[in-house]
């Protein structure tokens, strides 16, 4: 599987086919990269590339976003499967939902049923691997429902707003 990925600030190709032991990575075209590792829980990972000692990581994806976090520091960027990207686009998801990929609490709503936001307007404020994540309105549009209250708790998957866009 080919992915396109940034993180830190830094953008990457990645090729990453699956093994017995683990995964078989490839940057940018570059030599494989053996990574070995295990799932500890719903977010934390313990990694190990080639010979080195594992390391552990929390990784949480939100639709192509992504957040890493090495023990040290937080890192954000996004993970696009440009394949899945473009089946998304012919099946006309993002057409008004907006949903969470990861688990975590509701902080704040910033919008009500029947306002109107701009495309980039910030509708609702998602914690989870203790990161504050603002969810935004990917085109202009009224606001049809909140299917969330602020401190609730959401599920990976869960539909937080629903949108219809505004006529032009």
């Amino acid at each position: 599987m080919r992915l396109d990925v940034t993180l830190g600030g830094r953008s990457r190709s990645v090729d990453v086919v699956r093994t017995d032991g683990g995964w078989r990575v490839c940057l940018d075209d570059g030599p494989p990269i053996e990574v070995r590792g295990r799932a500890l829980d719903a977010v934390t990972w313990q990694l190990a590339l080639g010979q080195a000692e594992a390391r552990r990581l929390e990784v949480a994806l939100d639709g192509e976003r992504a957040f890493v976090l090495d023990g040290v520091q937080p890192l954000q960027g996004t993970v696009v499967d440009p394949r899945a990207h473009l089946l998304d686009l012919a099946a006309g998801a993002g057409q008004g939902e907006v949903r969470t990929q990861m688990p975590g609490a509701v902080v704040r709503i910033l919008v009500e049923a029947g306002a109107e936001v701009a495309e980039g307007a910030v509708l609702l404020v998602v914690e989870a691997m203790k990161m504050e994540n603002e969810f935004k309105a990917p085109f202009a549009a009224r606001v049809v429902a909140l299917h969330v209250e602020a401190g609730a708790a959401v599920e990976a998957g869960a539909l937080l707003v629903q949108l219809e866009p505004l006529e032009a």
